[in-house]
């Protein structure tokens, strides 16, 4: 996939403007405030139904104006994108002039958007390293979804039980739980493992440089949400009385998280914010070289904000690895850091002034 045209209409500060994008390397720049963040939010809403900046879509309308649209081209499928969303009503997608699914709308036209608030994959929640992975697990595996909802629908009633004060019943919930937990598992252990060869391949095209030897020190490592010595039914089942005590279901896929760690310390102890970031942009992209190489799957990869916290060696690592890809990438960043020389050593490089786009 990758987005071929861009038209936004009374989406926050564009009234009404229409982007020719590149498959390859997009740069969006220009001052805070001038729309950067904005646009890069609009061409994840069209991959997935959803901001990452704001959970409230009625503010995405531009002030003034009963409703905001969206529309976009994928050139490898030939799909025509339409996203609609007026005040007091709910968001409206459409694939091909016929109405759709976000979830559909997330396998059609697949992303990841990295930006401020989850730059630091290593310092972020283990729910938010469990989506990131789960989202890909859905964009690549058809019965993952199925599976995942059958998990967390048996969880949820299991923790029903647990917070009435009875587990008379809860057996059927232990075994159900158990069946669903343990295919969740292996297919995000699979899919984990897959990106940790892939994250390798990365570090070795940028290893020559000193700026990146942390990424030697760092051991990653998948926790399934519970001590696998032990299979989940007996997990389940020795954890009854606990659980009760908690009201909650205290082992299982659900406390799935990756693990980073230098030495035996967290590893969020002892990188620097720069270096968070750059191994938060790694992960992502081998996550996207899983989905590229094994599934056939050409995600967009959303960068906001791309220079901050990066000092200049660490920028350059990071433009280093852009010729490394081939996934279409869209960034941003306050400053045009691209000269013509430097443009024509990349790949299908497009640069935008988002000041002129308005």
């Amino acid at each position: 996939m990758a987005f071929k045209e861009l038209t936004l209409n009374n989406f926050r500060c564009f009234k009404s403007t229409k982007i020719e994008l590149s498959p390859g390397i997009n740069f969006f720049y220009g001052k805070n405030g001038s729309g950067k963040t904005s646009l890069l939010e609009a061409i994840h809403l069209c991959s997935s139904g959803k901001s990452f900046k704001s959970s409230n879509l009625h503010a995405l309308i531009a002030q003034g104006e009963d409703s905001f649209s969206l529309k976009s081209y994928d050139v490898d499928k030939g799909y025509i994108l339409s996203v609609t969303k007026e005040k007091n009503k709910s968001i409206s997608i459409l694939v091909n002039n016929t109405k759709t699914t976000s979830s559909r709308l997330i396998r059609e036209f697949p992303s990841t958007a990295i930006h401020n608030n989850t730059f630091s994959f290593a310092d972020a929640s283990p729910d938010f390293r469990r989506k990131i992975l789960d989202r890909s697990l859905f964009v690549s595996d058809k019965s993952f979804l199925e599976n995942w909802f059958a998990y967390y629908r048996c969880l949820k009633q299991r923790n029903s039980l647990l917070k009435s004060g009875s587990i008379l019943n809860i057996e059927p919930w232990d075994i159900k739980i158990s069946e669903e937990g343990e295919k969740l598992d292996l297919k995000r252990e699979d899919f984990f493992k897959a990106t940790l060869v892939e994250l390798n391949i990365l570090i070795n095209t940028i290893k020559h440089s000193s700026s990146v030897n942390f990424l030697n020190d760092i051991i990653i490592d998948f926790f399934p949400g519970w001590d696998k010595s032990s299979e989940l039914i007996s997990i389940m089942t020795n954890n009854r009385f606990k659980d009760l005590k908690r009201r909650s279901t205290t082992e299982g896929p659900h406390k799935a998280d990756i693990k980073f760690l230098i030495g035996d310390v967290d590893a969020r102890q002892i990188l620097s914010r720069g270096e968070q970031k750059l191994f938060s942009i790694l992960w992502c992209c081998a996550q996207h070289e899983v989905l590229r190489k094994q599934h056939n799957i050409n995600a967009t990869l959303i960068i906001d904000d791309i220079k901050s916290e990066l000092d200049t060696n660490t920028f350059d690592i990071f433009l280093e690895l852009l010729n490394t890809l081939n996934n279409q990438i869209i960034f941003s960043c306050i400053d045009d850091h691209f000269s013509s020389k430097i443009e024509s050593s990349f790949r299908e490089f497009k640069k935008f002034h988002v000041e002129q786009l308005r």
